[in-house]
């Protein structure tokens, strides 16, 4: 397993990998200003925002489990943040910061979701904020002081997590069979989202 996260950070931080190309421009803004829009009309607190990235993270996650997400994170609406697990560790992020980055993003209401449910979720995000990132996790090796992005979302809602095995890894791939979802803005194309 060890050899496995070695190749993933190797991997990762080749120049030559090329993953999904970034889209830029004022089109590419306004569909961000449209899914920000939908976030803050449609989310609420405690929710998860899934979606397809594009650092070279996201293109590993996406090509290892053959799926088009790659990341997830808790929801923030009132401070306009998500709460991610990422390579440097669990960090408070800002939400038109992270959708610019995403070439997809879906909004899924937990299981049992309630304003108060939410409130809970983010304040168990929030209490995670620098601990350092579970790169054995996302082999089926989990280590309960780190998280993983998927880990931290679904263990923030109030699941456990942290069971042993590759079957138990929590891929972001499967995010959208736990929840409602809410939005899916499928692949940027330059055009505002409703």
């Amino acid at each position: 397993a060890g050899g496995v996260v070695v190749a993933i950070l190797l991997f990762t931080d080749c120049a030559g990998f090329q993953g999904l190309k970034r889209h830029t421009g004022p089109e590419y803004e306004t569909e961000t200003d449209s899914w920000l829009r939908v976030v803050r009309e449609r989310g609420g607190n405690g929710m998860w925002l899934v979606t397809r990235g594009y650092h070279p993270g996201d293109d590993v996650v996406a090509i290892a489990t053959a799926s088009p997400l790659s990341h997830a994170a808790v929801l923030d609406r009132d401070q306009l943040q998500v709460i991610e697990a990422v390579r440097k560790g669990v960090v408070a992020t800002d939400l038109k910061k992270f959708l610019r980055e995403s070439h997809r993003m879906v909004l899924i209401q937990p299981p049992d979701w309630t304003a108060a449910k939410g409130q809970a979720t983010v304040a168990r995000a929030r209490s995670k904020i620098g601990e350092g990132y579970d790169f054995l996790g996302t082999v089926g090796l989990p280590d309960d002081k780190r998280w993983y992005c998927s880990e931290l979302a679904i263990w923030a809602s109030g699941v456990r997590v942290d069971r042993i095995g590759p079957e138990n890894v929590l891929h972001p791939k499967s995010m959208p069979k736990l929840g409602k979802v809410l939005f899916d803005s499928d692949q940027r194309d330059g055009q505002p989202d409703k």
